[in-house]
This record gives structure tokens, C-alpha cells and sequence, in this order.
């Protein structure tokens, strides 16, 4: 009989432990009002941060475009101003073609007014 009130102690006190390890889950399953509290917080925080990202994805998505618009008009404008710069080569060229030849003339007609001075 010794070995079963052994036994019967042993069980009990198995089974007091058992129980205390079972109501330790029961209070650590439900979270306290403080932790629901905290959990909404964090939660409310992520849907700010998410909508936050949202917003600063839109914003660089619209500077891309706008960057890239940019980047279309600099190549138009690089390209008006190289067309600028071969039409005053261009004119330059006709220019100094110009004056060679007003140069020529002025040569050929200076005997003539020489003559013309030399005679009036």
C-alpha cells in the first residue's frame, strides 16, 4: 500500500503541475488589454507607413516622367542649337565668300577712280 499512496502523491502532484502549466497557457494565450492596445497601435503604424510608401512611390514615379521629359527636351534643344551653329558657319562662310568679293570689285574699281580723279 506504501508504493500506491507513493504513487497516488506522485500523480497528484504531476497533475497539480500539469494544471498550473495549463492555466499559465490559458493566461498567456490571451493577450492583456495593454498588448491588444500595443498590437493596434502597430498595426495602425503599418497602414500609415504602407500608405506613406504608397504616396512617395506615386511622387517618384510623376519626377521620372517629369525627369525624363526633361532629358527630351535638353536632346531637342542640343540638337536646335548644333542646327543654329551650322547655319552661322553657314552664313559665315557666305559672309567672308561676300567681302572677297566686294574686295575684288573695290580692287578692280580703284584704277578707275584713280583715273577719274586724276582726269576731273
Amino acid at each position: 500500500m506504501n508504493d500506491v499512496t507513493g504513487l497516488e502523491r506522485r500523480l497528484t502532484a504531476a497533475m497539480d503541475r500539469i494544471g498550473r502549466a495549463v492555466a499559465s497557457y490559458d493566461t498567456a494565450a490571451a493577450p492583456s488589454a495593454e498588448e491588444e492596445q500595443a498590437r493596434a497601435a502597430l498595426e495602425a503604424q503599418v497602414v500609415q507607413l504602407k500608405q506613406a510608401l504608397e504616396a512617395e512611390q506615386t511622387v517618384n514615379v510623376q519626377l521620372r516622367e517629369r525627369v525624363d521629359a526633361m532629358k527630351a527636351l535638353k536632346e531637342r534643344q542640343q540638337e536646335r542649337i548644333s542646327e543654329l551653329e551650322e547655319e552661322a558657319e553657314r552664313l559665315k562662310s557666305l559672309r567672308a565668300n561676300d567681302r572677297e568679293e566686294l574686295d575684288a570689285v573695290i580692287a578692280a574699281l580703284e584704277p578707275l577712280v584713280g583715273e577719274g580723279a586724276s582726269h576731273g
